[in-house]
């Protein structure tokens, strides 16, 4: 008679570590090494297979103790109305296929509502939005995404029939893929897409706020200023993470130089800044040879429009300069939204879900998405494209 099969949810321990990149492996052929056993996780492994410190559990389902399932958290500081809140992203939340029908990833996330006093994600896959609303989860919406075209022919040349069928809800955009496959047709939509930019341009003229009298400079560190600004702001905010000095180095830290950093300052004072990031594909599935840039964190006063504006502006001049085929942002913030498309931004159908569970539900469900101040970058979503 067979021994029975162990199955259980736990913590990541060292000990877990070479079924861990087992794991690892299978799910994300190459990015793991082959280790031996109790050999420590290299600090070269890449994020999504590096297991999170004691203050950002990872969750891990063992069976027979091998990993077949895993979700991993980011720790943030949550500004509401009733001040600072722990909180925790959850990201990497993934399970080996063969189980993928059964209850690994349910039991995974009911050990996150469990353990975490208050868990949000920022998803696209729709399976896992029916788990986490089958525990109770709170889904609050699609954020809005905004696209502003700087090279329409380098667009539509590039773009793939798949891509706009991620982003049509339902795969509406099917229809689509037949079209996008002559090269007649991709020339003659990149006038009327370059025409209909310029258009949308035009008729947002009058609504723009004057151009900011600051300086807009590009940085390549965090200092209290930061901090200054953040305190400045943070009370006009419903619901949004700490962005301060400690904040920001720990979520860009050392990666700093993979982003750019573009301030708005004023006889040394910060009003606002803009953190950019720049990818060029390469013959990319759905992005083809695309040069991309992602507007992926934005602080500034709600009440001067016009350092938005200035930091938008620059942005775009910027990407004009580096042969940028297109700009991306995607916010939750109203104010942020009016500004973007006042200059020149347009709405495309959004892919990340935002949904929360806490155990005081009543702080939070008041708050309109329009209200929350969420952007790409603010839990590695950013690593989407």
């Amino acid at each position: 008679m067979g021994s029975k099969e162990i199955a259980r949810v736990c913590l990541y321990g060292e000990h877990l570590a070479p079924a861990f990149h087992e794991f690892c492996r299978v799910i994300w052929p190459g990015s793991s090494p082959e280790i031996v056993p109790g050999q420590a996780i290299p600090a070269s492994q890449v994020n999504r297979c590096q297991p999170s410190p004691s203050d950002a559990p990872t969750f891990v389902f063992l069976k027979d103790e091998k990993v077949i399932g895993h979700v991993t958290t980011i720790p943030v500081q949550l500004s509401i109305p009733s001040g600072i809140k722990a909180a925790h992203w959850i990201v990497g939340f993934m399970v080996l296929p063969e189980y993928r029908s059964g209850l690994v990833g349910p039991l995974l996330i009911k050990e996150v509502n469990c353990v975490l006093d208050c868990a949000m994600s920022l998803h696209v896959e729709l399976p896992v939005l029916r788990i986490l609303t089958g525990l109770k989860w709170v889904h609050k919406g699609v954020l809005p995404q905004y696209l502003r075209v700087m090279n329409a022919r380098g667009v539509l040349e590039n773009i793939q029939p798949s891509t706009v069928e991620a982003v049509s809800a339902g795969g509406r955009g099917s229809f689509l893929r037949p079209y996008l496959k002559g090269r007649f047709v991709r020339l003659i939509g990149s006038a009327g897409l370059a025409l209909g930019q310029r258009l949308w341009w035009g008729m947002n003229c009058l609504a723009r706020p004057k151009p900011t009298q600051a300086d807009l400079q590009w940085e390549e560190a965090f200092d209290d200023s930061y901090t200054h600004l953040w305190q400045s702001v943070a009370g006009q905010l419903a619901a949004t993470l700490v962005r301060d000095r400690a904040a920001l180095e720990s979520r860009y830290g050392g990666k700093i130089k993979g982003y750019r950093l573009l301030t708005c300052r004023s006889n040394g004072k910060l009003h606002g800044y803009c953190i950019v990031k720049l990818k060029q594909f390469v013959n990319d599935r759905r992005m083809g040879n695309m040069k991309l840039g992602t507007m992926v964190d934005c602080l500034y006063d709600p009440r001067e429009p016009s350092v938005l504006h200035g930091l938008v502006a620059h942005v775009a001049q910027w990407a004009r300069q580096e042969g940028v085929d297109a700009l991306l942002c995607t916010a939750s913030l109203k104010s942020i939204g009016q500004g973007l498309l006042r200059n020149g931004f347009f709405t495309i159908p959004g892919n990340l879900n935002f949904a929360y569970h806490s155990r005081s539900p009543l702080e939070l469900e008041k708050i309109s998405l329009d209200d929350w101040h969420l952007m790409r970058g603010d839990s590695d979503a950013d690593q989407n494209f």
